[in-house]
């Protein structure tokens, strides 16, 4: 497993609603189905959590039994009922709101208000800067790759995460050995607005461009946070966000849905379904199936 240590945080709440004195024959529709209610409702674990994330426990739970179905442990397979999937989220930031949170990483937010219109009309420093966040929002916008595979980013070639080429200019979002899993890492080209930035990032930090005090950082959460709020911004703004904006992005350009699934490693389907309408030949045909006598 890419993450094996979530195995161990879901076994927390998985046991203490089916684990002994319960057999595997208490697996049914109804108690899966229960588990999640009380899961949401804090019953069950040290506080509340959202259904879906009940519903990637029940899925450790599937792959467990699945697992001891195929080991022999158990004489016939046992389903496990999970909840429905989760609405894909469709937010992505427009471009004043991308340049808005990548001020508040600099610490730049607005000073100044027009009275009638409420807009912002002057801005200005007023906080420190948080450069390894600026670089963590740019890289996301520019190359669609996902929260922990920017953070990993090193300038050389390693076996723990991804690196940037700027001989050939690529990035390699996948480290040397690693081994591919469902979300995809393709190495791309490095984008023609992000490369200025990588080459100059590259003469002033020594490990990879997301880097703290000469340390690549673990998670990208409060410096994140705050950049969001001083930009004006909702808390549906979150890391991911960065990868759906590249792709809308993308779409609203008219690139093709294949070049699309390819730079961000999402496939065509999930393209079509969740950000096919952002492009601008979405059912063009149908739209001129009235058109003329």
């Amino acid at each position: 497993m890419a993450h094996p240590e979530l195995v161990g945080f879901h076994m927390i709440p998985l046991l203490e609603f089916f684990g002994a004195p319960k057999k595997c024959s208490f697996v049914d529709g109804t108690s899966c189905r229960q588990y999640v209610k009380d899961r949401a409702a804090g019953k069950i674990g040290k506080r509340a959590v959202k259904e879906a994330t009940a519903g990637r426990e029940l899925e450790t739970l599937s792959s467990a039994l699945n697992f001891a179905f195929k080991e022999k442990k158990l004489i016939i397979p046992v389903p496990v009922t999970l909840p429905p999937k989760a609405i894909a989220r469709e937010r992505w930031l427009t471009r004043s709101e991308a340049a808005a949170l990548v001020a508040g990483a600099l610490g730049i937010t607005a000073t100044a208000y027009d009275i009638e219109t409420r807009k912002p009309i002057k801005w200005g420093r007023m906080f420190r800067p948080s450069y390894h966040v600026a670089r963590f929002i740019l890289i996301g916008l520019y190359s669609g790759s996902r929260h922990e595979a920017i953070l990993k980013l090193h300038w050389l070639l390693n076996t723990r995460g991804g690196w940037f080429d700027l001989s050939h200019n690529i990035l390699y979002r996948r480290g040397q050995g690693e081994r591919e899993t469902n979300k995809r890492r393709p190495p791309v080209p490095i984008p023609e607005n992000l490369l200025p930035h990588v080459r100059r990032w590259r003469r002033i930090t020594s490990v990879g461009p997301v880097e703290y005090h000469g340390r690549l950082i673990a998670k990208e959460r409060k410096g994140f946070a705050r950049a969001r709020e001083l930009a004006g911004l909702g808390e549906d703004v979150t890391p991911h966000v960065l990868k759906h904006t590249c792709i809308t992005w993308m779409m609203q350009r008219g690139v093709p849905i294949w070049e699309v699934a390819g730079f961000s490693g999402t496939s065509e389907n999930i393209i079509r379904k969740v950000y096919g309408h952002h492009h601008p030949d979405h059912l063009s045909a149908a739209s001129k199936r009235f058109r003329g006598r």
